[in-house]
């Protein structure tokens, strides 16, 4: 840099945010986009789940202390509200979380503008159980990680690698901690799960569950819906052993309380497994060897990656997911700067010629 010059960069915002949020965490999701958004200096539109928009429009009466125009909301369902703010032209950033399937719908409509996306589309995470843990504190926590809010999270563990010796211990002790686990009103007391969104996602659960059934798959626990509970979407929490690695179950993403579980020879085998898959938003290891944690943590593609604690969030880091799982990140230093843009200022403090070489038409200085 040449005398009298400074260069240096700025963040700016980029103007109107549209964020769409689904129907799992409908308010922790929009504070995770909002909160930066607004930090960031932009204006926000949310369009909340046409299954939860009452706690969105609830959610931002807290936000009208801020100027008018500052915090927007639309709702409706996809084509008539999400489609039309992902292809307004004065949206120049949508940070969305949901299905791949329309995340790619989202990200096709931001290409065709070269607008900016967020895209975090959900995962089919896998949990690793090494030999010589703890297989009491391994089970009951791979049991949270899997059936946490009836498997309707977009971490939630759903392929289960347990290597070696472990396998049958670990298999009896989730299989039994299942079995105890209490169904019913999410608002009564004593109760573990609550029933799944809609009559819909139950449905999706239970085929895959008899196609893997099917298949060779066998039934340990669970895998039908309770007796008890004729009315609301209740569904027992399952697993599944003898689980092929090609079945739907293990490729797809679930989203329910469903938790296959596959005897592996080593943790190499383990960690190939959980690492054969087009998702890459979360993964989990339970080890006391550290060298296996930190192979396992090296070679398995996650946005984020647990060892010896599964789905325990932590608002200081990123987070998002990798491949398939999505683009950008959310929380963090990371979070906030996706939602600025950089500029990079050159200042030269003397306004004087060129000299001659330079490409553009300068009188060339005599000698």
């Amino acid at each position: 840099m040449a005398r009298n010059q400074l260069n240096f960069v700025i963040k700016e915002p980029y103007g109107v945010c549209g964020l769409i949020v689904p129907w799992n965490y409908p308010l922790l999701l929009l504070a995770w986009k909002m909160a930066p958004a607004l930090a960031a200096g932009n204006t926000v539109v949310a369009k909340p789940s046409e299954h939860t928009p009452l706690s969105t429009l609830r959610a931002v009466r807290a936000l009208e202390v801020l100027p008018e125009g500052v915090v927007n909301v639309v709702t409706g369902y996809g084509p008539e509200a999400g489609l039309p703010l992902v292809a307004h032209r004065e949206v120049e950033l949508v940070a969305f979380t949901g299905s791949q399937a329309t995340g790619r719908k989202v990200a096709v409509t931001c290409a065709e503008q070269l607008k900016k996306c967020h895209l975090e589309l959900g995962g089919n995470d896998p949990l690793i159980v090494d030999e010589g843990v703890d297989l009491e504190v391994a089970a009951k926590g791979a049991a949270w990680a899997c059936y946490l809010n009836m498997g309707q999270v977009c971490t939630s563990a759903e392929r289960f690698y347990v290597v070696g010796r472990a396998f049958d211990e670990f298999v009896e002790r989730f299989v039994a901690f299942t079995r105890t686990l209490r169904i019913g009103d999410p608002l009564g007391p004593d109760v573990d799960l609550g029933p799944m969104v809609s009559a819909e996602q139950r449905a999706k659960v239970e085929k895959k569950i008899a196609d893997s059934v099917s298949a060779g798959a066998r039934l340990l626990v669970g895998g039908r819906r309770p007796d008890r509970l004729p009315k609301g979407f209740f569904y027992e929490p399952t697993a599944l052993v003898d689980v092929d690695p090609s079945m739907p179950l293990m490729q797809e993403e679930t989203f329910g309380p469903v938790a296959p579980i596959v005897r592996c020879r080593d943790i190499d085998e383990a960690i190939a497994l959980a690492d054969r898959s087009e998702y890459g938003l979360g993964a989990s290891i339970y080890t006391n060897d550290l060298e296996h944690a930190m192979k396992a943590m090296e070679q398995v593609h996650a946005g984020t990656f647990w060892i010896n604690d599964p789905l325990t969030d932590n608002d200081a880091g990123p987070f998002g997911g990798m491949r398939r799982s999505g683009i950008g990140r959310e929380l963090g230093s990371e979070g906030i700067d996706d939602f600025r843009d950089s500029k990079h200022v050159h200042l030269d403090y003397v306004i004087s010629p060129k000299p001659y070489w330079y490409p553009y038409r300068y009188e060339r200085p005599r000698e």
